[in-house]
């Protein structure tokens, strides 16, 4: 199997960046083209809604938000950039799950996920369930689930 678009969603773990890794040497093997994804969780931002709270609130979390995930996509972004892989970052506003699992595929003709077995956001996962559990169900493509060497839950 060939795998021409490989959606790596990368939130700055570290297991995210073992992942990219990982992707990296699957799009070096098939001259493949990576998408760098980002998703900013505005559901968890509008905690803070500009009708509860006022806009400035809002708005500089959204800014703190879009800061750090730029961050996070250029960090990503060289990584593969030093290893000669093309890569497109992509910053999304969105539910990551919905996003991740099915809306970026479709849009962007992707043919492999990879991704880390857990992410940043331990709250959320045991509130709302893992992203990559939800990803492995709804995901109509194939996913790659990435485990740091110390990860053992």
């Amino acid at each position: 199997m060939m795998y021409q678009n490989i959606l790596v969603p990368l939130d700055g773990s570290d297991n995210s960046y073992m992942a990219l890794k990982h992707a990296v040497k699957l799009a070096q093997t098939f001259k493949s083209k990576l998408f760098l994804v980002n998703v900013i969780d505005i559901t968890r931002l509008n905690a803070y809604s500009p009708a509860a709270y006022g806009g400035t609130l809002y708005t500089n979390l959204l800014k703190v938000a879009k800061d750090n995930s730029q961050d996070i996509l250029d960090c990503g972004q060289q990584l593969a950039t030093d290893a000669q892989v093309e890569a497109l970052p992509i910053q999304v506003n969105s539910s990551p799950k919905a996003s991740i699992a099915t809306d970026l595929p479709k849009k962007y003709a992707i043919d492999l996920i990879v991704m880390g077995k857990s992410g940043t956001n331990a709250v959320s996962r045991i509130l709302l369930g893992s992203t990559t559990a939800y990803v492995v169900q709804k995901a109509e493509v194939n996913v790659a689930v990435i485990n740091t060497p110390d990860d053992t839950d």
